[in-house]
């Protein structure tokens, strides 16, 4: 072969191995970006049972179209069930196992000459809670001995659930296992969706519970068939596969229970294959893991409770993702759920806490959701219902959470020139509340923060306060999109006017803290947690900063186990019932929000103090509740036994410790707050199709992009993009 023909060929040769490890190269970086995506997986969200504190009627586990609640000291045992409209209150399932002609009991008994199978413990996943119980007692026939296992799964397409259990025989004789299904039906409803509030639906009887309105006619069910119950509405139907079975000695077979709630002028669904409709929920569980947490990053660190704390902290939110075609929203994100209670989106709870993880979360469904929120008319309503409709009252802080959750929205992908009117129209409407020297008057409680003695109300500082952030926001904004200069001009000087009469008209300098004032000049000092949330506003000096924080003391804001939404000095306002506004306690989004402001405001020695004493929620609970106690590690047992707003304890670590800082130029900022030793991790933060990992501490900071290292030293400002 010619020299010159053999050179080229070589060369080609080279080009080619060139591109092709160029491709590989690329295609190795992409496939790692996208296992950023989707790596997470419902095994990081487990929890073992025994550890958890969580009252019975507050542990629960969803699917997003499907929420059903276990009966404790059992492995098969169910309770209510929800698939809103369908209300299965009252519903109950037991088992009894027929085992070698002697009868078995699924249940809690206390003594020990009783044939139970003896419950051993758990655990919870988001998808499902898996239970096992033991039973090893000697008989006339002899040792009858086995494992029962079983995975309690609420159903992702179709209202109702699927227990799959598993028996293994520990004897050394043979087992022939009849299950024997105990079910009462309850008297299951429909309820319509525009009645889906804060209380839980009734329990279907001529009056409703105290709180709820309005009340339901009784309901009456009937046995209709085998394995089936009817009321004029609901058809309840249950199934069975395996309830027979002969099981060799060291062998495990399985069996399915499933219950399923549907239309009554519907045949009931036939199935022959329960093990299907359990691979199709998880396919539905995989896809929302897919899009609701491809952006959101793992963390982690040597710090257990931490990391812990982190995990549960996502998991709150994204069990308040429902995915079903009856909502007007699909998918939708409530503020609770779980346990049937505050179906409802408020727009305080889902937006103005943590609207930089909710927005990163919920990607381009976040639209659906804020242009509904706009749509309902927010001079009326705080939130809506799961079909859509306008909700509450008009709430004072409804301006803020909405401009809250547009700037977020901006700062990840771009300004809505329609969402930004409705900021604008909003941020303007305040302006025409009633006010006296430049303070607004927002009115009593039901507007504000429902405390239930006086003293929070009328001209109070925040969200007066907060009329300044949204006038600064609104302006950059503005900015961003080329609008009026003069208007924005006056945006900033009505916000350095509103913020000069709240420090002269309600900042008390003895007492180093601001009081409310009521129409008729009278003051009331609270010290309420809600003073804090004026850090991030722009209206203090840096002197009332530091008087502000010296109230963040034991016995007064801090106990062990959290934060008291009133200090427990301030003898006139606290009390230890109305645990999230009255004292006792706090609002579990407003503790971690706290540790956020002390790390953007410039202490984070404090604010890593406030946030480790939510750190036992990570380890006790399976998810957030509503509200929890600050000087034991519990929760009210008459509040919602999950919240959204769990997830701002990641807002604070992720935007607050770690310092992550997107901005309204497109540009993804980051300043370390951490004061830890040990290094805290986050890998795989999706930000504008890009993939970010950190590594932090006290005295060290790494970052990369996609792979590839842009900064390694002492930690400092820095602009990552």
């Amino acid at each position: 072969m010619n020299l010159r023909y053999l050179t080229i060929s070589i060369k080609i040769k080279r080009l080619i191995l060139f591109f092709l490890t160029t491709i590989s190269f690329n295609v190795n970086l992409y496939a790692q970006a996208d296992g950023l995506r989707s790596g997470w997986e419902l095994k990081d969200f487990a929890i073992d049972l025994n550890k958890l504190v969580t009252q019975p009627s507050q542990l629960w586990v969803g699917s997003g179209y499907t929420t059903v609640n276990p009966v404790p000291g059992s492995v098969l045992g169910t309770a209510d069930i929800m698939s809103p409209p369908i209300s299965g209150r009252n519903f109950s399932f037991k088992a009894m196992f027929v085992v070698n002609g002697d009868t078995i009991r699924d249940q809690f008994v206390w003594g020990s000459k009783t044939n139970n199978i003896l419950y051993t413990g758990g655990t919870w996943l988001p998808d499902r809670i898996i239970r096992r119980g033991i039973y090893h007692r000697m008989h006339t026939s002899g040792l009858i001995s086995f494992e029962l296992t079983a995975h309690l799964i609420p159903l992702a397409d179709r209202s109702g659930f699927l227990s799959r259990y598993q028996i293994k025989n520990l004897a050394s004789g043979k087992l022939e296992i009849s299950l024997i299904p105990i079910l009462d039906p309850g008297k299951p409803s429909v309820i319509p969706l525009k009645d889906w509030g804060f209380m839980p639906p009734p329990w279907g009887y001529s009056s409703a519970p105290l709180g709820y309105s309005p009340p339901v006619e009784s309901i009456s069910v009937t046995k209709t068939g085998n394995n089936e119950w009817s009321t004029d509405k609901i058809k309840l139907r249950l199934y069975l596969e395996g309830d027979k079975l002969a099981i060799d000695a060291g062998k495990t077979k399985t069996g399915y229970v499933a219950v399923l709630l549907s239309d009554a002028a519907s045949a009931a669904p036939v199935s022959d294959d329960l093990a299907g409709w359990e691979r199709r929920t998880d396919e539905i569980w995989q896809k929302r893991l897919k899009w609701a947490l491809g952006n959101i990053p793992y963390l982690k660190t040597d710090n257990a409770a931490l990391e812990s704390y982190y995990k549960r902290s996502i998991v709150s939110a994204l069990v308040c993702i429902w995915e079903k075609p009856d909502f007007k929203l699909n998918p939708s994100l409530v503020t609770s759920g779980l346990d049937g209670g505050s179906m409802t989106t408020y727009l305080w709870d889902v937006a103005g806490y943590a609207p930089n993880l909710i927005s990163l979360m919920m990607g381009d469904k976040i639209m659906d959701i804020v242009r509904n929120m706009s749509a309902i008319d927010l001079e009326k309503y705080n939130a809506f219902t799961p079909d859509g409709a306008g909700t509450g009252v008009r709430y004072a802080y409804s301006t803020s959470s909405f401009t809250a959750l547009v700037y977020a929205i901006a700062c990840q992908k771009e300004i809505d020139p329609d969402l930004f009117a409705q900021v604008k129209r909003l941020v303007l409407k305040d302006e025409e509340r009633p006010m006296i020297n430049g303070i607004v008057d927002y009115g009593e409680q039901k507007n504000l923060l429902e405390m239930r003695g006086m003293g929070w109300e009328h001209m109070v500082p925040s969200p007066n306060a907060e009329r300044v952030w949204s006038f600064r926001k609104l302006a950059e904004m503005g900015t961003k999109l080329g609008y009026n200069e003069g208007e924005i001009n006056q945006w900033k000087k009505k916000a350095d006017s509103i913020a000069a009469a709240i420090r002269k008209e309600l900042w008390d300098e003895k007492a180093g803290w601001f009081y409310c004032k009521y129409p008729d000049g009278h003051k009331e000092l609270v010290f309420s947690i809600q003073v804090f949330d004026i850090l991030r506003t722009g209206v203090c000096t840096p002197l009332m900063k530091m008087r502000i924080t010296e109230q963040l003391k034991e016995e007064k804001f801090l106990f062990p186990f959290g934060v008291s939404s009133i200090s427990k000095a301030d003898s006139l306002h606290y009390e230890v019932t109305d645990t999230d506004w009255g004292g006792g306690g706090a609002y579990t989004g407003d503790v971690a929000q706290l540790a956020l402001d002390l790390y953007q405001e410039g202490f984070p020695e404090k604010a890593w103090d406030v946030l480790k004493r939510q750190f036992w929620l990570g380890q006790q609970w399976p998810y957030f509740p509503q509200e929890h106690f600050c000087d034991r590690p519990a929760s009210p047992i008459f509040k919602r036994a999950n919240i959204v707003a769990g997830i701002t304890g990641a807002e604070a670590i992720l935007y607050g410790l770690v310092g992550l800082d997107p901005r309204l130029d497109g540009s993804l900022w980051i300043n370390p707050k951490s004061t830890l030793e040990e290094k805290i991790e986050i890998k795989g933060y999706g930000f504008r199709s890009r993939f970010i990992n950190v590594i932090v501490s006290k005295s060290y900071c790494k970052i990369m992009v996609d792979g590839k290292l842009v900064y390694q030293g002492t930690p400092k400002q820095f602009k990552i993009l």
